[in-house]
């Protein structure tokens, strides 16, 4: 027990302690081994004593400067110090030095951890200079130049280890010293050192000839300092009565009273040299307190609400005298934890009065330098400074924008709670409110229905922004009048709604005639500016029941059922079942499957031949990936293709497929072709270009072999990018060919403008070629026209025989399909023809 009291102890000393320490050590080692063994630089010498009370005397009388927000202590005591390195001895000026300071302390009460830290700081740099004077005048017994220069550094040399340890000091009691600040401690020691060394240095040399002379150089530096002394009294009163004219101005002439706040308050921390300054209002009709704040440092507040006890407390505080009361700590016991929370380690409190009431309350905290705190001259000054600024203020301006506040934090309380376009609460309120309706202790049955309109992005991509903004004001419009005065519509986000439903039984069931009967009123279309449009929703229900009253599990499973109305086929809504979930679930795990899958590289990339079909030889084929599932068998590419779209994994599963086919292709071939798939995401991404100039490098593969296939509605999503992301890669020597030519837009303006070498008539055709003579004509078209542009014309999912002898009286050049070979492994043998192909 004693040892970790022992360690409490010490681990309750404040840090600063551990520093004031360290340097006292410091000074202690230096004078045992080197400072107490010196001997005078120059006679005749001058009693310990003597410097002593000349160290005494400067320390007592300091120059205190104060800048802007900063206040700056210096003294002559470089000029005593001076005599000290020269005519005394290595212990006597030490203790001449410290004991001198020591004195001068005690006497101006300073605190008991500054006092050590400046005795510990003051013994460091006499200890320094010593050693470094005595061993310049080793060289120099002359006392010339050298030691002149070399007391003129040593003092600037110690004046940079005197703000270090200010500096160390600061930042282990407050936390922090701006750059700025130690910019200008630097800058002032630097002035006022080099001054007093070099005053000090002549009257050595003045001692050293004429000792009885030295008083008559002294008597004009005293009077220039006492002056000076006078002169900065003066100007600080001159300033003070200017602050107090502008307490009384700034407010009367700032339009706004937050701007007249925060002017008043920034004289006041300029005039009192304060680190943060804080004015408190009362609202008449009993409201939160508001608080106007500036400091430490960047830190402001305008209007803001502020603790009614706290508040109080300090109104109270406030009242208690008719002037300014000044806070020390101890602070009073319902102060103390607020004033603690603001960082006060002392200020002054004043209240501000109205005509038959107290306004408020102004604080300032904090006074820059060494003083402990405000003097009573100060207090005098703040207490006429609240004055002036109550007056000028006016109790009805502060009334007027205590209540303009109010309206305005009302508005914005309605927009953190509400959605901006439709007015709709937002997802929060909407999830809150959800949550109180799942209660155990609320009456009645919870649904919930999510209601996405279908194909929205159309309507922003056509029409603009404007009118999609329109139309989704219309929806809410809509959804609020469809629904009961009990329900609860809110705007999810983008174009997703949402609707609370409660009802004291049968939920579900009401939740369903809702969404009828929200269909029905999206029948007709609805305006959007100068624009009637039809408007397509798909809505999922779900209810307490399936969600163990957890409002984020509805929310969800409500989702995940308009989703499965949406892939239904839109236009409907669907109510919750636990089975859908599972599909989420599974879904998800393929994800997580698929992700491995492609990293371990356990997918399967298969060769379909693409044949000439006026030879019947194999010139190229086209890679397709397959996923052997282990657990589930065959996963079809209809399922996996587009859930790597939607996750982000078509990029690596791309990347992959493009590796595979490059490498297979380029080791069994010379001259064969290979055509890859490129979705819409690996068009967009960045390092298309490089992926696939890196495989060809790593491959071998030429790039005119390598053949890659897009699709109209890629090209449709931004057909100016994708234009030049085509041209890209065909400046790189690939081949491009549009895939599945039919299904899309099929613009002909593909045709003309794109750096196409080839296109694909989508399968959908070429199975209609033998009964259709309208799918006949649209092939005979889709080749007429390829030829015109110098195109070469793939015809996809060729089965039959018949299908084959009108391709090729068509004149179509190229054909793929089971009637040639399905889809083969690596290593089956990809340029076999079938049999019956030699009399093409």
């Amino acid at each position: 027990m004693g040892i970790r009291a022992a360690y409490r102890r010490v681990g309750s000393i404040e840090p600063v302690w551990w520093l004031n320490a360290a340097i006292g050590a410091t000074a202690a080692i230096l004078y045992l081994v080197w400072v107490r063994h010196l001997e005078p630089i120059q006679h005749p010498e001058i009693a310990w004593w003597a410097i002593g009370v000349l160290v005494l005397v400067t320390e007592l009388w300091p120059v205190v400067l104060e800048f802007r927000r900063s206040t700056h202590t210096f003294t002559l005591t470089d000029v005593p110090l001076t005599f000290a390195l020269i005519f005394a001895t290595g212990t006597h000026a030490f203790f001449a030095v410290v004991a001198g300071t020591l004195v001068a302390l005690l006497l101006r009460r300073v605190s008991s951890v500054k006092s050590a830290f400046n005795l510990a700081q003051y013994a460091l740099v006499v200890s320094v200079l010593l050693i470094v004077v005595h061993l310049a005048a080793s060289v120099d017994p002359g006392f010339g130049w050298i030691t002149w220069g070399a007391m003129l550094a040593a003092t600037q040399i110690t004046g940079v280890l005197t703000v270090a340890q200010i500096v160390a000091a600061r930042v282990l009691t407050e936390g922090r010293v701006s750059g700025a600040q130690v910019r200008e401690m630097f800058g002032l020691d630097f002035a006022v050192t080099a001054m007093s060394t070099a005053l000090g240095l002549v009257c050595a040399l003045l001692w050293i000839e004429r000792p009885e002379a030295t008083p008559l150089l002294l008597i004009p530096i005293l009077i220039a300092f006492v002056g000076y002394r006078a002169y900065l009294r003066e100007r600080q009163g001159h300033e003070k009565v200017k602050v107090l004219y502008d307490a009384h101005r700034t407010p009367s002439e700032s339009p706004e009273v937050a701007v007249a706040l925060e002017g008043l308050l920034d004289r006041a921390l300029e005039a009192f040299h304060a680190e943060q300054a804080e004015l408190i209002l009362f609202a008449a009709d009993g409201g939160a307190p508001l608080r106007t704040a500036l400091g430490p440092g960047s830190a402001r507040e305008a209007m803001a609400p502020v603790d009614a006890a706290a508040a109080a407390a300090l109104r109270a505080c406030a009242e208690s005298s008719d002037t300014a009361i000044a806070l020390m700590a101890p602070f009073p016991a319902a102060l103390d934890p607020y004033l603690r929370q603001r960082g006060v380690r002392h200020g002054m409190l004043a209240v501000l009065r109205g005509e038959d009431h107290v306004i408020g309350t102004i604080m300032l905290a904090n006074r820059f330098g060494l003083s402990r705190g405000f003097t009573a001259t100060d207090r005098a000054l703040f207490e006429t400074l609240a004055a002036n600024a109550s007056a000028a203020l006016q109790y009805d301006r502060l009334e007027q924008a205590v209540s303009e506040l109010r309206d305005l934090e009302e508005e914005l309380q309605h927009r953190v709670h509400h959605d901006p376009l439709t007015g709709l609460v937002n997802r929060s309120v909407f999830s809150r409110q959800v949550r109180e309706a799942l209660e155990p202790d609320t009456p009645g049955e919870v649904a919930v229905m999510v209601i996405d309109l279908d194909d929205f992005k159309v309507v922003n991509d056509t029409l603009g922004h404007a009118i999609g903004d329109e139309l989704l004001r219309g929806v809410a419009s809509r959804l609020v009048r469809s629904v009961r005065g009990e329900d609860v519509v809110a705007r999810l986000d983008g174009d997703k709604f949402a609707v609370l439903v409660r009802r004291p039984a049968a939920v579900e069931r009401g939740a369903a005639e809702l969404a009828e009967r929200t269909l029905q009123a999206f029948a007709l279309p609805v305006g959007a500016g100068e624009e009637l449009l039809n408007v397509s929703l798909s809505m999922g229900i779900a209810t307490s029941r399936h969600a163990r009253t957890h409002a984020e599990e509805l929310l969800r499973d409500a989702d995940v059922a308009m989703y499965h109305a949406k892939q239904s086929g839109k236009r409907r809504f669907a109510v919750f079942t636990p089975a859908m979930r599972d599909s989420i679930v599974r879904r998800h795990g393929l994800k997580a499957e698929l992700e491995r899958a492609i990293e371990q590289r356990e997918l399967v990339v298969q060769y379909q031949p693409i044949v000439d079909l006026t030879t019947g030889q194999t010139v190229s084929v086209e890679a397709l990936v397959r996923w052997n599932h282990p657990g589930r068998g065959r996963i079809p590419p209809l399922e996996f293709i587009p859930l790597a779209e939607e996750t982000g994994l078509i990029v690596p599963l791309g990347r992959y497929v493009l590796e595979e086919a490059c490498s297979s292709v380029s080791e069994r071939h010379p001259e064969l072709q290979v055509q890859v798939n490129l979705s819409a995401i690996e068009l967009e991404h960045p390092d298309l270009l490089e992926t696939i100039t890196d495989v060809i490098k790593r491959t071998g593969i030429a790039p005119g072999r390598l053949v890659l296939e897009v699709t109209e509605t890629l090209l449709v999503k931004d057909a100016v990018r994708g234009a030049e992301t085509l041209q890209e890669l065909r400046d790189i020597g690939v081949q491009l060919a549009l895939d599945d030519f039919g299904t899309g837009y099929s613009s002909l303006s593909y045709l003309r403008n794109l750096p196409l070498d080839s296109l694909k008539i989508a399968r959908e055709f070429v199975e209609g070629l033998a009964f259709s003579d309208h799918d006949a004509a649209f092939v005979r078209l889709i080749v007429g026209l390829a030829k015109t542009v110098g195109l070469k014309v793939v015809a996809e999912g060729i089965e039959t025989r018949e299908q084959l002898d009108m391709l090729r009286e068509i004149g179509c050049d190229l054909g793929q399909g089971y009637y040639f070979a399905a889809p083969m492994d690596a290593d089956a043998d990809w340029l076999a023809p079938r049999a019956d192909l030699a009399s093409i």
